[in-house]
């Protein structure tokens, strides 16, 4: 299953749901996992280290970029073989 039916099918559920107790529960699991995702994972100096030099080498034009629709169309490429 995609990501994109999984969302569909969750807000198809959501917007279904009639009882407001299981909504937010629901709603606090989400908002809980939200809180711990985006501030779950801290750097170590040489993650940073190795992000800056990664980051010095793009915009000095000696690393190649890719723009999302480019990525995408090479990762499905290679599902597909």
């Amino acid at each position: 299953m995609t990501t994109r039916t999984l969302k569909k099918q969750l807000h198809q559920a959501i917007d279904d749901m009639p009882d407001a107790g299981f909504l937010k529960a629901v709603h606090a699991l989400f908002k809980e996992y939200s809180v711990n995702y985006d501030n779950g994972y801290i750097l170590s100096e040489s993650e940073k280290k190795e992000l800056d030099e990664e980051k010095r080498l793009h915009l000095a034009g000696k690393t190649k970029s890719y723009s999302v629709q480019e990525a995408r169309k090479n990762a499905i490429a290679r599902l597909k073989k």
